[in-house]
């Protein structure tokens, strides 16, 4: 589900990066906050406190670090928040933003950008073209660059156009236009990635809206087999204790559409399984976060290998901290990658 913040609007790829988190005596202290949509599936304060404390747990049994919980979770209004980032966005911020609701799509440029995303990961295209393989809605037609960028873009429009249809208990759009509540991008990557740049007061952020789009920037490889969805990102934050923030969607654990529930593997959750496997969600974007881990793709004892499609129950029961210790590959060295500075 995870990525790490790729939005650079014009400045160099390697100009100008976070640097790595200097963690005194292995204990870091992050302050929260949670952004709540109405509409969404609704979390309770317990809800949040038992998927930090999996996060916590997990964190300090693979990587060694003690995460200390808030005494308090500030609840956002979700639209109050984007109005703020829409009134405050640059002048071209929507430029890197598809249209996929209108199907206004470069897909093309989305091809090349995700190229890009393929070539700057530390394992070979050949370990990534057999973590998606299995998931492709067409297979390529070669074991090739060019024949895999296709068939993982032909893959991303299809589960996107998803969500043009999609409806919640209210009958209305998940994501489009809502009688009576304000047109705001709530679902677009880029502005909770412009949320974090414009410096919120949090270490990390959860939500229950989803997070469904496609921009001109190297999309991460398992967010593009999934039509777009993201379920947490690593971004940078001027304001942050750590130089960024990560933030985690948990609408796919708690939703029951029709093409999430396909992407789970058909599984349904129980609510202790769901907070359970975001919890872990959360805990693999703090690895990004505190130690700046990548993505093994080919070891699935990993934490910080991505889950397929959104199939959390699988991806969970086979993480083995023995069987991937931080150090043991390129990807988990820290460090291994870096989050812009944009």
């Amino acid at each position: 589900m995870a990525g790490v913040g790729s939005l650079t609007l014009g400045k160099a790829p390697d100009e100008n990066r976070v640097a790595l988190p200097g963690i005194v005596d292995a204990t870091v202290a992050p302050r929260v906050v949670y952004i709540e949509n109405p509409r969404f599936p609704k979390l309770t304060t317990g809800d949040l406190r038992q998927t930090l404390q999996v996060a916590a747990d997990l964190v300090e049994g693979h990587f060694g670090i003690k995460v200390l919980l808030p005494d308090q979770i500030p609840v956002l209004d979700i639209d109050t928040v984007f109005a703020g980032l829409v009134e405050n966005k640059p002048a071209d911020f929507d430029e890197l933003i598809g249209d996929f609701q209108h199907e206004k799509v470069d897909w093309e440029l989305v091809r090349a950008n995700l190229i890009k995303q393929i070539k700057q990961q530390k394992d070979p295209l050949a370990q990534q073209i057999e973590y998606a393989r299995p998931h492709l809605i067409q297979p390529p037609t070669a074991d090739d660059l060019d024949s895999f960028s296709r068939a993982v873009v032909e893959t991303f429009k299809a589960r996107l156009f998803h969500w043009t249809q999609a409806t919640l208990a209210d009958g209305h759009p998940v994501i489009g236009k809502v009688p009576g509540r304000p047109a705001l991008p709530l679902n677009e990557y880029g502005y909770w990635s412009l949320m974090a740049k414009l410096g919120i007061e949090a270490e990390i952020v959860l939500t229950n809206q989803l997070v469904a789009s496609v921009e001109y920037i190297p999309i991460p490889l398992h967010t593009s087999i999934r039509g777009g969805v993201t379920g947490g990102s690593t971004e940078y934050n001027p304001s942050s204790r750590l130089g960024s923030s990560v933030w985690v969607s948990l609408f796919p654990y708690f939703s029951n559409d029709s093409l999430v529930r396909e992407l789970r593997n058909s599984d349904g959750y129980t609510r202790a399984e769901a907070l359970t496997y975001a919890g872990t969600m959360l805990a693999h974007e703090l690895g990004h976060q505190l130690l700046q881990l990548g993505h093994p793709w080919s070891n699935r004892s990993c934490l910080m290998r991505p889950v397929e499609l959104l199939d959390f129950a699988s991806w969970f029961n086979a993480i083995d901290a023995g069987k991937c210790r931080v150090g043991s590959s390129p990807a988990m060295e820290p460090g291994a990658v870096k989050v812009p500075v944009w």
